[in-house]
């Protein structure tokens, strides 16, 4: 069964990288809002954590709550460990700095999800 993913808030050029990254990875992947269920993974882009966004995230999580999700952001600092402190901190499953790098996403995914190719 292919994992499905929701992207939500990703600018329309990184969605559809996303997307294609992704499906080419085995998932099946929806962008919108984050009122569906049934996804096994939400990934975010979020602008700015530390200005309140953070808060868009608690949303999210609160409504899924079984849902690992993964916030990415050019606020965060290469080579932060993706589920560490920050990600802790945010309440989330993982977080990724931008620009995002096909490895560096799929990687992050399949921590997250270990049933992705």
């Amino acid at each position: 069964m292919q994992p499905r993913v929701l992207l939500v808030d990703a600018d329309p050029a990184l969605q559809g990288l996303l997307e294609e990254w992704l499906a080419a990875d085995g998932c099946a992947v929806e962008a919108g809002r984050s009122g569906a269920d049934g996804f096994d993974l939400i990934v975010v882009d979020i602008p700015c954590p530390r200005q309140g966004c953070s808060e868009g995230l608690k949303a999210i999580a609160e409504a899924h709550p079984r849902t690992p999700i993964l916030a990415l952001s050019s606020s965060f600092f290469p080579g932060v460990d993706t589920t560490g402190a920050v990600a802790r901190a945010l309440g989330v499953a993982g977080v990724l700095p931008k620009p995002v790098t096909r490895g560096g996403l799929l990687d992050a995914v399949r921590r997250l999800l270990p049933y992705c190719k």
